[in-house]
């Protein structure tokens, strides 16, 4: 379901709101520990899955916002003086290149914790919570069943949704999404389940 907007914010509040929501939801231990760059472009806060809730039409449009929230804008993350400098300039030129956050993909930032304190907090599913890994580098699924519960139910790796027991399928039954194709935490390219690396730019993918 989506999200009523809020006139209030602008598309820098929603992308932050967005993040502290994910990590809440399906990776709390990161909203104390830092992450990637790359981790936050392709598996956290990917386009595809929140374009939406994000109300930006265009993968463009979504990295000009990530670029602002990697400056450190507003206080939202704490990033380092290379990101914060690098990522300013480009952003104050006069004809900005949003792609450029993909050469940052090893840069590591981290939620800032007073920031994160006025983002409401709202209700997770149990689903969801059963989801909820402890770290997204190296720990990300690559097959059809993206985590295991306590229980021992197979949960689809984007909406949390218990997955049939002993069927194979290419297809989450409740978001339709596809559970055989991963990105490279690198360039972004698909990467199929059972995949150790990247087929355009050889980086490790597991």
């Amino acid at each position: 379901m989506r999200r009523i907007a809020d006139a209030s914010m602008d598309s820098l509040d929603r992308m932050f709101h967005a993040l502290v929501r994910a990590l809440r939801t399906k990776h709390p231990a990161l909203l104390s520990t830092p992450f990637t760059v790359g981790e936050l472009h392709q598996q956290i806060l990917p386009y595809r899955h929140f374009r939406r809730e994000l109300e930006l039409e265009t993968n463009q449009e979504y990295e000009f916002v990530l670029m602002e929230l990697l400056t450190g804008a507003r206080g939202y993350l704490d990033v380092d003086d290379r990101l914060r400098d690098e990522l300013g300039k480009e952003l104050a030129a006069g004809s900005p290149e949003p792609s450029r956050v993909r050469e940052f993909v090893d840069a590591q930032v981290s939620v800032n914790a007073a920031a994160q304190t006025k983002v409401p907090a709202s209700a997770t599913p149990a689903r969801a919570q059963a989801a909820q890994q402890p770290r997204v580098s190296g720990s990300m699924p690559t097959s059809a069943a993206a985590a295991d519960a306590s229980d021992g139910a197979s949960l689809c790796r984007y909406c949390g949704g218990n997955l049939p027991a002993g069927r194979s399928m290419n297809y989450c039954p409740h978001c339709g999404q596809n559970l055989q194709v991963l990105n490279c935490p690198a360039c972004g390219a698909e990467v199929e389940a059972g995949w150790k690396f990247c087929v355009s730019c050889g980086k490790a993918v597991v």
